[in-house]
């Protein structure tokens, strides 16, 4: 008997940590530049030739351009979980070829795989990689360099990567079906 004590209250506790335990998730502002402007967003390098504007939109009103004539970009720090993984996704344009141009992004500091040297002009794309927070907060940010056009970026975003995690009904139904083989061993101990 008392064993099933212990094995119902370990699923009710199971089940009550499933449910309140809180999502991982990334407070990331503006990502769209729909406020019209880098509000959320700090400028880093060269801030030339660099703004919000609606022609740049991939959606919504407005989107941000980029076309510093050194290395400039945005940098944002937001609050994350740590050892979580997340997943950064971003639209990007670049309106034309002319060279030089590169983009490149990091995440707390550390490059990023996708990056562009040179590159031939491009019609906006949607990109994304999971990268893993270390401590409470993260910072993201982005780089540019084309003196002759302009990079386009925009809907930004950073969010928890899915995880798969048990149900909360498969929880649930785990906890009942205790249950019920606890009310059958106490009606197999009365006889």
């Amino acid at each position: 008997m008392k064993w099933h004590q212990r094995a119902l209250g370990a699923c009710a506790a199971a089940t009550v940590f499933a449910v309140m335990t809180p999502a991982a998730h990334a407070d990331l502002t503006n990502g769209g530049f729909e406020s019209g402007d880098f509000t959320g967003w700090t400028q880093t390098g060269d801030t030339s030739f660099s703004g919000v504007g609606s022609f740049a939109a991939s959606a919504g009103s407005f989107g941000a351009f980029f076309g510093p004539t050194a290395a400039g970009g945005i940098s944002q720090t937001f609050a994350t979980v740590p050892n979580t993984t997340y997943d950064v996704s971003f639209s990007l344009s670049l309106i034309d070829s002319s060279q030089p141009n590169s983009f490149s992004w990091t995440w707390n500091g550390v490059a990023q795989s996708l990056s562009f040297t040179n590159a031939a002009g491009f019609a906006y794309r949607d990109l994304s990689a999971s990268v893993l927070s270390t401590g409470a907060s993260s910072t993201l940010a982005f780089t540019f360099v084309d003196p002759q056009s302009f990079w386009l970026l925009d809907n930004v975003s950073v969010s928890v990567a899915a995880v798969p995690e048990p149900p909360v009904t498969a929880l649930l139904a785990a906890g009942l079906s205790l249950l019920l083989a606890a009310a059958k061993g106490r009606k197999k101990s009365r006889r």
